[in-house]
């Protein structure tokens, strides 16, 4: 069973591996007919999905290791993560890429230079000076934990997707743009159908709240209709009051 550090270089010669693949192979500037360009895609897609899966078990298992048991673990792993977060964004930039723009080609180069000089930094700083202090048991440990993640994620990829078609590529990007333009339009859409909502509800609140008042209104003038016919009435029952026999002799 190969340790942690085997398992770890056998990634970066995949990975360099792929890279010369790529290297080698027809592009847009030398004149790559669409199926060419359709197996570059393919190549730098699996590329991706390969570093993708390296970088995250570093992070999950190597890095944490440098950080416990190197005096200055804290300021490699730092560097090498940052390292790794730099190029896991221009790895996520080529995704949305078509290998017929010009900007392809030179989002592959950088990626080159950024995930060569990352493997450099791990192989001639760091792996040596952890192989020293790690427990030969943890570093074989460690190593069957990644060897087990990789194996699993590269099964949860499936079989590799057919080849697309000559031209699907860019209407492949073409779909993504107008994909991500229609989610626009629709929370745009949402949130203002949200907005007649919330407007119909507070007219609704609105004509409640003046057919209360209208109703009180109403109550109270008619409270004080029936005040003043009652005054009324008094009045008119005052004037009606016979006058006492008695007290018209004195």
């Amino acid at each position: 069973m190969d340790d942690v550090f085997t398992v770890l270089e056998n990634g970066h010669r995949e990975i360099k591996r792929m890279f010369r693949e790529l290297e080698s192979s027809p592009n847009s500037a030398n004149g790559a007919n669409q199926a060419a360009l359709a197996r570059r895609r393919q190549q730098v897609d699996r590329l991706i999905a390969e570093h993708s899966q390296h970088e995250s078990a570093e992070q999950e298992y190597f890095w944490p290791a440098v950080r416990e048991l190197m005096a200055n673990g804290a300021q490699l792993a730092e560097q090498g993560v940052r390292q790794e977060k730099s190029a896991q964004q221009t790895m996520a930039d080529l995704r949305n890429i078509d290998p017929q723009e010009q900007k392809f080609e030179e989002l592959l180069r950088t990626a080159a230079q950024e995930i060569k000089a990352h493997i450099d930094f791990e192989e001639q700083q760091v792996i040596p000076a952890l192989r020293k202090v790690m427990d030969p048991q943890r570093a074989q440990q460690m190593g069957a934990q990644i060897a087990q993640r990789k194996q699993a994620a590269a099964e949860g990829r499936g079989r590799p997707h057919a080849a697309p078609r000559p031209g699907a590529l860019k209407g492949t990007a073409q779909a993504r743009n107008a994909g991500g333009s229609q989610r626009q339009q629709g929370q745009q859409g949402q949130q203002n159908q949200q907005g007649q909502q919330q407007g119909q509800q507070g007219q609704k609140r609105g004509q409640q709240q003046n057919r209360q008042q209208g109703q009180q209104q109403g109550r109270q003038q008619a409270q004080q209709n029936r005040d003043r016919q009652e005054q009324e009435q008094e009045r008119s029952r005052g004037r009606e009051k016979p006058m006492d026999p008695m007290g018209s002799g004195r």
